[in-house]
């Protein structure tokens, strides 16, 4: 009759439940990574893709990312243009001002600048918040 031995797994059984149970500590990491490539990514984009004839520059400069927070879906960090501005006698958020020039309004072509942003930098992310994610898994020596 043959035998089959295995040594060792007690320690892969607990290291696939740690790999299970992501620290939120790593999430938070990898957001974080991931945002400092998209926030300068975002700046740039809106400053090049917005300047032209009526350019002020102000939503380009209030660009920041929120705090890592919950979701319904997980924890979440938003990058988008912040706070208001006073044009035309009326108050307009800086982000309804980047949504327009994002997807336009009649007689307003769109000049999808986060997009831009977003689809030309998403590998750079992505290799950030990958490198975080690897660092924990050679922590668990996995």
């Amino acid at each position: 009759m043959a035998t089959f031995k295995a040594t060792g797994l007690d320690s892969l059984i607990t290291d696939m439940a740690a790999l299970a149970t992501l620290p939120t500590s790593v999430i938070d990491d990898m957001l974080g990574v991931g945002a400092d490539v998209l926030e300068p990514a975002l700046k740039s984009s809106a400053q090049s893709t917005l300047s032209g004839k009526y350019s002020t520059g102000k939503t380009a400069a209030s660009i920041k990312r929120t705090k890592v927070s919950n979701a319904k879906s997980g924890r979440k960090i938003s990058i988008y243009p912040h706070g208001t501005r006073n044009d035309r006698s009326s108050k307009r958020r800086n982000a309804e001002v980047g949504f327009v020039n994002e997807f336009g309004k009649r007689g307003q072509p769109a000049r999808p600048w986060m997009d831009k942003a977003r689809k030309s930098n998403a590998d750079a992310s992505n290799a950030a918040m990958e490198n975080v994610f690897d660092a924990f898994l050679k922590s668990k020596n996995l």
